[in-house]
């Protein structure tokens, strides 16, 4: 009996604290804790100070674990403006996105985080591109225009091409953040990587913008500004 009284107590005395102390501080998440719903405006506003392209976009994703945050985004793009070549290019179409956010954070607890993620998304769209004349500064009228030339035979080519069919799937790859501003309100910034992963094109031309992805001749960084609201079930 002394014996056991003794191992007791030697093993009361090694028990570590702090390792209990952890142990109490680990916060525990069940699989479900909601659904986020979030709209990002930085389309609109980088419209609003002189871009070319106009967007728009509401996401919706649910919080697993408070680590997974699988997503989906819709949204829609439009352009209406006029190259340094002359040519007046126009499209607009809707456009959407899944994939999964990874929260880096998600041990702790803490209502801000910091998330990487990656993004499949697709759009299927029409666009016009047509060349326009350039005005004669001294007799008035209008000119060819000297921009869009024949290089075998000389002279202005001018096309109007309205209505044309495109198709674009692309990969991105993100990161971001999201802080806490009050209640179950949040905003949010975001990098995306964008690059184009299949493509179908008219016969007429290869478009300048595509909807949700941005210009189309190149590989594409993308930024977000999201307001978020965390949906109270």
């Amino acid at each position: 009996m002394l014996f056991f009284v003794w191992g007791v107590s030697l093993h009361a005395q090694n028990a570590d604290p702090d390792k209990e102390k952890k142990e109490d501080e680990k916060v525990y998440f069940p699989l479900y804790n909601g659904l986020i719903v979030s709209a990002d405006i930085y389309g609109l506003g980088a419209n609003v100070l002189g871009g070319d392209f106009l967007s728009g976009e509401v996401a919706i994703e649910a919080n697993l674990k408070n680590r997974f945050f699988p997503v989906v985004e819709v949204g829609y793009g439009t352009t209406d403006t006029y190259s340094d070549r002359g040519t007046h290019y126009k499209s607009s179409a809707p456009y959407f996105r899944i994939g999964m956010n990874y929260n880096t954070m998600y041990k702790k607890g803490n209502p801000n985080y910091l998330y990487a993620g990656f993004r499949y998304g697709y759009t299927s769209f029409s666009y016009d591109a047509i060349s326009t004349p350039a005005e004669d500064p001294i007799f008035g009228g209008s000119l060819e225009n000297p921009s869009l030339t024949d290089d075998v035979w000389g002279g202005s080519v001018p096309f109007a091409h309205k209505g044309l069919k495109a198709g674009m799937g692309w990969l991105e790859l993100l990161v971001g953040v999201r802080a806490h501003i009050y209640k179950n309100f949040y905003m949010g910034w975001s990098v995306r990587y964008k690059c184009s992963m299949s493509v179908s094109l008219s016969d007429y031309g290869v478009p300048w913008y595509v909807p949700g992805y941005g210009e189309y001749d190149s590989n594409c960084f993308g930024l977000g500004y999201s307001l978020i609201y965390k949906l109270p079930f």
